[in-house]
């Protein structure tokens, strides 16, 4: 059965380099409550890899009609939300299935749990670094398709360019001359470890695979220490 996920990530560097041990007993600390409104509602840690369940709570607003007074009031109602955050100590990377908002959220609470001097930064996602990167797995990378935000077709001419490639050489060539402007690939990637999948790269930090269900956790493991 094939399955399709899109990863969020960020890299985190933190002052003192805190043990996994330590991270654990911050975290502890900011355990979802209701007056507060986000914190986590599980913790694990499995071979230096921290699995967090992280619950928020958004504010939004309706309008009730009061038929006593004729008034249209504005009322609060309560949204929640939980996504589930990656930690990998050993890569300095954080990373997630969930939406670049919740990751934000995530960002949030870890900035408030840890209680050292915390920095994220993003992680290179153009589309020829990670063509490179997925060759240097020792993975064959096929362009399939490309968007390209600035494609010159004459003088004059310049625009948006989406193509579907059937001739691989035209993928070198246009990823050569367009690396720049790229800002959309996927790649059929072909390997001795893994049957074909799927490589999309379409926006900063993030990245989409398809493959089969079980090899998709083994596939991120193997591209994580890559990025």
């Amino acid at each position: 059965m094939e399955t399709k996920e899109t990863f969020v990530f960020n890299r985190i560097e933190i002052e003192g380099k805190p043990s996994i041990e330590q991270l654990i007993s911050w975290f502890q600390n900011k355990m979802y409550k209701e007056d507060y409104g986000l914190g986590f509602t599980s913790i694990t840690n499995e071979d230096g890899l921290i699995f967090a369940q992280i619950l928020f709570r958004s504010p939004s607003y309706i309008q009730h009609y009061n038929a006593a007074n004729g008034l249209f009031e504005k009322q609060v109602i309560n949204i929640y939300g939980e996504l589930e955050l990656l930690y990998d100590i050993d890569n300095n990377m954080i990373y997630t299935t969930s939406s670049q908002t919740k990751f934000a959220k995530a960002k949030t609470l870890l900035r408030e749990s840890i209680k050292s001097r915390i920095t994220f930064s993003n992680i290179e996602f153009s589309a020829k670094t990670m063509f490179e990167k997925v060759q240097k797995m020792g993975f064959m990378p096929f362009i399939t398709d490309l968007t390209i935000k600035q494609f010159k077709y004459k003088e004059g001419a310049m625009g948006r360019y989406s193509v579907h490639l059937d001739d691989k050489d035209l993928g070198y060539e246009l990823l050569d001359s367009y690396s720049d402007s790229i800002n959309r690939m996927t790649v059929q990637v072909q390997s001795n470890k893994y049957p074909d999948f799927i490589l999309s790269i379409a926006s900063q930090n993030s990245l989409t695979i398809k493959c089969r269900e079980e090899n998709l956790w083994p596939i991120i493991n193997d591209l994580k220490s890559y990025l």
